[in-house]
This record gives C-alpha cells, sequence and structure tokens, in this order.
C-alpha cells in the first residue's frame, strides 16, 4: 500500500522528482489523503523503507509506471502504518534489489527450502540480503525479538 500511495503521489504531479516539502503537501492538501501531519509520517516511512532516494529532492526508488494505481484508489493509513517487520523486510529487498515483492518472496521461500525449512522466513530474508551486500543492521534486533517471541509461544 505504501509503494502504491508514493507512485500514486508522483504520477498525479506527472514528476520523476519532488521536494520533501511538495511530497508532504500533496499527500494532504492536494489529494486530501492525510492530515499535514501524517503525511509527513509517509513520507519518512517511504524513505525508512527505501521506497524514495534523495534527501530534500526525492525520487521514488522504482519505476512508478510498473505500478498499478486504480482511479478511485485512497490509501489507508492503518494499513501503511502496520505491515509486519516481514513486510517491512521484503519491501525494502525489492526496492534495493529492484525487484518485484513476489520475485522476492519466491526467492525468500526458495532460500528457506535450501535451509530445511528450519529458519523463520524473518531470519531467511536478513541472510539472503545480507549475501547481496545490503545492510541489515537495523533489522537485526526486532527480528531476534520476534523469533525469540514465537518460540515463547509455541513452547508447551
Amino acid at each position: 500500500m505504501l509503494k502504491k500511495t508514493i507512485a500514486a503521489v508522483f504520477k498525479s504531479k506527472g514528476k520523476r522528482k519532488m521536494k520533501k516539502s511538495e511530497l508532504t503537501y500533496t499527500l494532504s492538501f492536494d489529494l486530501k489523503w492525510f492530515s499535514h501531519e501524517t503525511s509527513k509520517e509517509v513520507v519518512e516511512l517511504a524513505q525508512k523503507k527505501g521506497l524514495l532516494k534523495g534527501d530534500d529532492e526525492l525520487e521514488p526508488n522504482f519505476d512508478v509506471d510498473e505500478v498499478e494505481v486504480e482511479p478511485d484508489f485512497k490509501p489507508d493509513v492503518n494499513k501503511i502504518k502496520s505491515s509486519s517487520l516481514l513486510d517491512e523486510i521484503v519491501d525494502y529487498l525489492a526496492a534495493n534489489l529492484g525487484m518485484s515483492r513476489q520475485e522476492v518472496i519466491a526467492e525468500l521461500n526458495r532460500k528457506q527450502i535450501e535451509f530445511g525449512n528450519v529458519l523463520d522466513l524473518e531470519v531467511v530474508a536478513l541472510i539472503y540480503a545480507k549475501e547481496r551486500g545490503l545492510k541489515v543492521e537495523e533489522y537485526v534486533d526486532k527480528v531476534w525479538e520476534e523469533v525469540k517471541n514465537s518460540w515463547r509461544g509455541s513452547q508447551v
């Protein structure tokens, strides 16, 4: 949903690059999708997830023309903010490896089978990212917590 939201903003303006302030303004005032404060959070989240590159002049880290945006599209801020850790890592991989989400998930599933299905998919995703030279440090503690919690929940 976040990727589609970012694509929709750039498509609505017909631009490849926008200042952070213009992107925020477009989300809140032109498209009237979010409050100004929420729009700032959405832009920051897109930057954090690797969907936007640049500092003040931002541009999508993907081809916006490949993202289908329905004419009546309206993003749900709760869905944007509540993606799972695995979703977050898959989005990061897709954005930084130039792959679709489906391609990343297929690769992770293949890799998980290589490991004999004994590792959580989040762990496999970090290994996959590391093998491709991506930085995973920001996800390690989060994945560790998730793995610990899933093991606690499965103990008898």
